[in-house]
């Protein structure tokens, strides 16, 4: 069996509108395209992680809502362990609001993160055993950050491989970024941790070294439509995007920190690590949705044996 992989993350439920272009500031669009389904950094991750084939614990806090119904039986048809899908008294099950332009992929975001922002020492408490029994530990910054740093000390003090997804964009000191083994941010996400506009492997290149200074051993800067880059110290290489029929970039970085963490727990090489990764965010983008548009091992597989020839 693959390494095992435990996961802190944010829930989230995204309520998505198709746009014929973003809104300007004060502006109101009409459109005829509502969904609503499962989301989170988190949540997506977990999914994009499960879906992959990886052994997963996923911990999560919702409200007591209707909007919880929906995660839980969501939660449920994937196969996660609801032990840990905590359930919150006071604070509402957190929400997305998402704007795609149907003409670009692009997208806007805004997450009130509600339940998941309310992470207690009794839910780390909980977890705790399995970040101690686990090989990976995975994170990202949408839940509160006092809770996300206790989990990350657990995981440090026991030695696992941390890996952390920097987003959405938060101030964060040098000692609890020193404790990554792996950070994946976007280009956004590397500018606002090291003020380095990044735009090209030269840009990314400096940015890894602001990284690095920090104490981080391994780097990989996802680029949107130019690929990623990597940077371990020893290999430094842009990995260009796959080419697929993209409608919808939403959730494209979640399925492909998913995807990295999965193919890491089957002890592939970092770079082949992110060549499964950029499949697994490729996929991602063929469908509408984020949680809902991550794709199965088996596509995964077809992707990365047209793509790559196998890893």
């Amino acid at each position: 069996m693959a390494k095992k992989i435990t996961c802190l993350g944010s829930f989230v439920m995204d309520l998505t509108c198709r746009v014929d272009r973003l809104p300007l500031p004060g502006e109101t669009l009409i459109t005829d395209y509502f969904k609503m389904g499962p989301g989170g950094k988190g949540g997506n991750q977990a999914v994009a992680i499960k879906r992959a084939g990886g052994n997963l614990v996923f911990m999560t806090k919702v409200g007591r809502d209707i909007l919880s119904q929906v995660a839980l039986q969501s939660f449920k048809q994937e196969g996660f362990d609801e032990r840990y899908i905590v359930t919150d008294q006071d604070f509402f099950t957190g929400i997305a609001l998402i704007n795609v332009d149907k003409n670009t992929s692009e997208n806007s975001i805004v997450v009130a993160p509600g339940a998941c922002g309310h992470i207690t020492d009794g839910d780390i408490a909980l977890l705790a055993p399995e970040i101690k029994s686990s090989d990976i530990f995975l994170t990202q910054l949408e839940v509160n950050i006092d809770a996300i740093e206790k989990a990350v000390q657990i995981a440090h003090d026991h030695k696992k491989i941390i890996v952390m997804n920097t987003a959405p964009a938060r101030e964060l000191s040098d000692e609890f970024l020193s404790r990554a083994t792996i950070i994946t941010p976007n280009e956004l996400e590397a500018f606002f941790l090291t003020q380095i506009e990044v735009t090209d492997k030269s840009s990314a290149g400096k940015a890894a070294k602001v990284f690095f200074d920090k104490g981080i051993k391994n780097v990989v800067i996802t680029l949107g439509k130019k690929g990623c880059y990597l940077n371990d110290g020893k290999i430094e290489e842009i990995i260009p995007p796959v080419e697929v029929n993209t409608i919808d970039t939403t959730g494209a970085g979640d399925a492909f920190t998913g995807g990295l963490v999965v193919a890491l727990a089957e002890d592939k090489s970092l770079l082949n690590a992110v060549k499964f990764a950029t499949c697994t965010a490729a996929l991602s983008t063929t469908k509408m949705g984020t949680a809902p548009s991550m794709p199965y091992r088996r596509e995964i597989d077809g992707l990365v044996k047209k793509a790559y020839g196998g890893l």
